[in-house]
């Protein structure tokens, strides 16, 4: 009696990894800014593109958003969602790094590192553009193979 083997797509292969690796990207930039919420709010402060009313809630929300998020692509719990959420929070975030960008705004973007020199050039608004096509090429994905559950 013979057995087949399960056949291995490589797309799939590729976009599987992609998620993961887009998980372990937003949890590396999260765990900066989990631990202090002021430095951040400061950071996100230079974007100029929330009201002032709103920072403090953003300082918050966005890490440990990063966070979760990070961990469902992972881990592949309701790996779809959180690839939409990734490609949201990429999509915003190269927006606000262009329109920065283009202001002339010198900043630092504070992606990975909050004490980090990095200043805002071309490279990091292409940097988040790649980052933001990688979760669309991960959304598109009719499965993920080692998710917990397959949607």
């Amino acid at each position: 009696m013979k057995t087949s083997s399960p056949q291995w797509n490589i797309v799939l292969i590729f976009q599987s990894l992609l998620r993961v690796a887009c998980g372990i990207l937003l949890i590396y930039a999260s765990s900066d800014k989990l631990g202090d919420p002021d430095k951040f709010l400061k950071v996100i402060e230079n974007y100029h593109v929330l009201p002032a009313d709103l920072l403090p809630l953003a300082a918050v929300v966005i890490p440990w958003l990063e966070f979760f998020t990070g961990l469902c692509l992972s881990l592949g719990f309701q790996w779809r969602g959180a690839a939409f959420v990734f490609c949201s929070l990429m999509g915003i975030y190269t927006l606000a790094l262009a329109w920065n960008l283009a202001q002339g705004t010198e900043m630092n973007c504070g992606c990975f590192a909050m004490d980090a020199t990095e200043k805002l050039t071309g490279w990091t608004v292409l940097r988040d553009l790649v980052f933001f096509m990688s979760g669309l090429f991960v959304l598109t994905a009719k499965q993920t193979y080692a998710a917990v559950k397959k949607e």
